[in-house]
């Protein structure tokens, strides 16, 4: 299907940021004139309270209107990349940015120079919206490096960045794989659907093709990682900082017995219940061996149930009810506004997102096939954008973005509202079993196996920082050996599977992935509060945006990730699930017998 063929009213409505090119440029100059106007305050921007004020009033201002640009250009791009003016406005914007970080690299260094004027305009009510980005500034100061140097590490940063940019671009060629008697192509994007064939010979030879060429450049990719984590250990040092780990956590504000503390539940405290999930999988597909290839495949057969895009938007408002009937209205305000992008087209970015900028709407893209996925997916992607149009609605622009440390809870508690509501409406076993399998997949791949790459990329991290030299082989041994640990005695890992280090692009995000448990963790606690009719916390949550710390808007909600009761709650909903998934699955069996 071709874009022009699609109603409108299923595509989003991007003129509602830029009517026309005209506007698009007229941003674009003005963009221009700020950055020199904010260039030439430079030495000057604490001599008063006014200029003080002004200076971040028009820095406000320009990220404002940087924003929509770069926002607008790439939404555009994602539906229509041959337009050619949109990629020119993309790159366009991408350039201007790059200028504008550099243009500006002074304005940290003068801050912190300026401290104590600054923290005088500070205790005064007219600057109190400049408190919390000042004080983010202040905490930095004891990491920040001179002009000289900041510059420098400005300008270092495309070189730091290569081993990831190569490794992003390293395009592998497969051999492909046999299925019904033909030769089918194998590439990254098809490679689990490959895992879900239920011919095991089809699972092994995808599994063998796909791994045996990140053997055969294995040594390329072990200094394509090893470069990336030595580039951030640098910087790390560089910056007065104990290792590259804190280096990260500092910029979340949180410490590492946080990335001790998740790491430990998931990787020992509660690894049993993983272990017992494995064991039940084999079981249940009734194999005498199960191998890592055969961890994709579906424990239940999918439901023959679809949805139009009416039948989610009903659902989603019974679902979600328990966030309150103003939150549940703002489904028919996202349709009637046009935020979403629905249908899949050709040409049109894969998977799904919500974006927009403090000045848009939180518009959503989507490829909507009416299976439960695309119910699921609309659900995770409105809880993002909710959580944006409240911080939006509640903050000034500087104070509006929350970080990427609490980004991923208000999706979670959506997906968990709905599975909440749709099991407790279905009189139907068979659907019951595959909702409570996908809420099971779901969770061992955030909660467990993310414990599991934390880990792994910990260890790496510290050897490197040691000074010791790592072949290939004391990486992929490494990795083997958390694998082994991870899947326990019901699965066999495959020789072939130690390479699956390579395979993982999230160890190039620098101590990311742990954050994946603790949001799910997180966001199970705020959606059991939600069902006790707790919710007002965590509406409250939701409108907080960038004007705190992190931690503390999680704290400030009544759940503090510090403390193991998040995590007992959590695994042990997990093990509730999987206890449920049980008697659905023996029941199902029973009545077969």
């Amino acid at each position: 299907m071709k874009r022009n063929q699609i109603d409108s009213a299923y595509t989003w409505d991007l003129s509602s940021m830029f009517a026309s090119q005209e506007a698009f440029n007229t941003c674009y100059q003005e963009c221009e004139s700020l950055v020199n106007a904010l260039t030439k305050q430079k030495g000057h921007i604490a001599d008063t309270k006014e200029s003080f004020c002004d200076f971040f009033d028009q820095q406000e201002e320009l990220s404002r209107k940087l924003n929509n640009l770069i926002s607008y250009a790439r939404m555009y791009t994602d539906v229509d990349p041959d337009e050619e003016t949109a990629q020119q406005n993309l790159s366009k914007a991408y350039v201007l940015y790059q200028k504008t970080v550099v243009a500006l690299n002074f304005v940290d260094l003068e801050v912190m120079k300026e401290k104590e004027s600054i923290e005088k305009y500070l205790a005064e009510d007219a600057c109190k919206a400049y408190r919390y980005p000042m004080q983010e500034i202040f905490r930095r100061m004891p990491h920040q490096l001179d002009e000289e140097k900041e510059a420098m590490m400005a300008q270092m940063q495309d070189i730091l960045r290569v081993p990831e940019s190569t490794y992003e671009s390293f395009r592998l060629e497969f051999e492909p794989v046999m299925v019904d008697g033909k030769p089918v192509f194998l590439n990254g994007g098809n490679y689990h659907q490959f895992l879900l064939n239920p011919d095991e010979k089809v699972r092994k030879e995808a599994f063998e093709h796909y791994f045996q060429e990140y053997k055969r450049y294995q040594n390329v990719f072990l200094n394509l990682l090893s470069g990336h984590i030595k580039g951030k250990a640098f910087e790390a040092r560089l910056r007065n900082f104990p290792s590259t780990l804190e280096a990260s956590l500092f910029e979340d504000g949180v410490e590492k017995a946080l990335f001790d503390l998740v790491v430990r539940m998931g990787n020992e405290t509660y690894r049993p219940y993983a272990h017992e999930y494995f064991k039940l999988r084999k079981e249940i597909l009734g194999l005498q061996q199960q191998h890592v290839y055969d961890i994709a495949l579906p424990l239940v057969k999918s439901v023959d149930i679809t949805y139009t895009v009416d039948d989610c938007f009903a659902i989603l408002k019974k679902a979600l009810a328990p966030l309150g009937e103003d939150y549940i209205a703002m489904l028919d305000v996202a349709r009637e506004e046009r935020w979403i992008d629905f249908m899949p087209h050709e040409k049109k970015r894969s998977g799904a997102y919500s974006a927009g900028t403090y000045d848009s709407k939180p518009f959503i893209l989507t490829n909507f096939t009416g299976e439960y996925d695309s119910l699921s997916t609309l659900a995770h992607e409105f809880g993002h954008s909710m959580h944006s149009y409240y911080s939006h609605k509640h903050n000034r622009a500087m104070l509006a973005e929350y970080r990427i440390f609490v980004a991923e809870v208000a999706s979670t508690v959506n997906e968990l509202l709905l599975n909440d509501y749709l099991l407790k409406h279905s009189d139907n076993n068979d659907h019951k079993a595959y909702l409570l399998s996908n809420l099971l997949n779901q969770m061992i791949g955030t909660m467990y196996r993310q414990t599991m790459y934390a880990t792994f990329e910990y260890q790496l991290y510290e050897a490197i920082e040691k000074g010791e030299a790592l072949s290939s082989k004391d990486v992929c041994d490494l990795y083997e050996q958390l694998n082994k640990d991870y899947f326990g005695d019901s699965v066999i890992v495959d020789d072939l599977q130690r390479y699956g280090c390579y395979h993982v692009p999230h160890f190039y995000y620098n101590f990311y992935v742990y954050k994946y448990t603790l949001g799910m963790s997180v966001a199970i606690s705020f959606a059991k509060k939600i069902l006790n009719g707790e919710v007002d916390a965590y509406r409250e949550f939701l409108t907080k945006g960038g004007s705190e710390a992190p931690l503390d808007e999680l704290m400030h909600a009544g759940v503090d990730p510090r403390q193991t009761q998040v995590y007992e709650d959590a695994f042990g909903y997990f093990k509730e699930i999987l206890d449920q998934f049980r008697s659905c699955v023996t029941h199902e069996t029973s009545q077969k017998r």
